[in-house]
């Protein structure tokens, strides 16, 4: 009997898109699984939820934009799979990707999550994994010193100063095709519902890591992630976004008092820095995006 992959794609505003991601797992043409397609729409306005009307797709339609997390979340609840492959609307791949990564998993129980090679448009390496962030490389990031010198000063989350040009074990695999076992997420649950986007797919699998499962970066296949998607428009609220649920992992993953610190740095000293960094490059355009989106994460934690 063939073993199931749940495929769970969030969609907001991206129809077009999403289909395109899905098109190698519609027609469901391996000999290895079975793929059963799961897309939850977050309120999208444009004409998303005609475009994905189909028999082999399982389509769950939000009123309002519940997050990624939260999307994930309703998904696994009908999830059937063996594993799960979380897939953004962005990317495009073959059905063989998928095969060399349920491989994998298959061949090495040890591990709870894989993920392929990402190339952008123009034809690059992504890098597409990352390290758990701790109190030093926080304190890095907060003072734009990984953003300066990224191989003296180890980035978060993501490795910018790997090359990610061979395989090997990391920390996390970026939730942009990530495939999981899913007996592992049974055991330490799944997304957390606190994050609205961004740091989600970091965190769980910082608790996977956590039960003892291990992660694999698969260089040998590959996918093309487009990047940006449809968060492109929105560029104020995707920095919000981004400073809001690093805190939220701080407060939930370092020693309290570390998570002060950092909490306190990044709405003081770290606009500043980062203000400064911009004007260096002559992107005069993004300073208002830089204080508005900052304005707002001040807001919120001290509300």
């Amino acid at each position: 009997m063939k073993k199931i992959i749940s495929i769970v794609v969030v969609n907001w505003n991206s129809g077009l898109l999403t289909l395109k991601a899905i098109h190698p797992f519609l027609n469901n043409v391996s000999e290895k699984f079975e793929c059963q397609i799961l897309i939850v729409d977050n309120c999208s306005s444009d004409n998303s939820i005609q475009l994905l009307q189909h028999n082999s797709i399982h389509l769950i339609t939000n009123f309002t934009n519940r997050g990624f997390g939260t999307a994930c979340n309703q998904a696994l609840k009908i999830a059937k799979g063996d594993y799960v492959l979380l897939l953004n609307p962005d990317t495009q791949s073959k059905i063989e990707v998928l095969e060399q990564l349920f491989d994998f998993l298959e061949m090495y129980p040890e591990y709870a999550v894989t993920g392929p090679r990402q190339i952008s448009e123009n034809g690059l390496v992504s890098r597409c994994c990352g390290r758990f962030p701790k109190f030093k490389t926080s304190l890095y990031e907060v003072l734009s010193l990984s953003k300066i010198w990224p191989r003296h000063f180890s980035p978060v989350p993501v490795m910018r100063e790997w090359n990610h040009l061979q395989s090997r074990d990391v920390d996390h695999i970026m939730g942009s095709y990530m495939l999981i076992r899913k007996s592992a997420i049974d055991k330490v649950g799944f997304m957390d519902d606190d994050y609205f986007v961004y740091y989600e797919d970091i965190d769980f699998s910082k608790r996977l890591f956590n039960a003892g499962y291990k992660s694999h970066y698969l260089y040998e296949c590959a996918i093309l992630h487009q990047g940006g998607g449809s968060g492109e428009a929105v560029s104020a609220k995707r920095l919000y976004y981004s400073l809001s649920a690093r805190n939220i992992y701080w407060h939930k993953h370092l020693v309290k008092w570390n998570a002060a610190i950092l909490t306190i740095l990044s709405f003081t000293i770290e606009p500043v820095l980062r203000t400064v960094l911009i004007v260096m490059k002559g992107r005069f355009a993004q300073i208002p995006i830089i204080f508005k989106s900052y304005i707002w994460y001040f807001k919120k934690v001290v509300e």
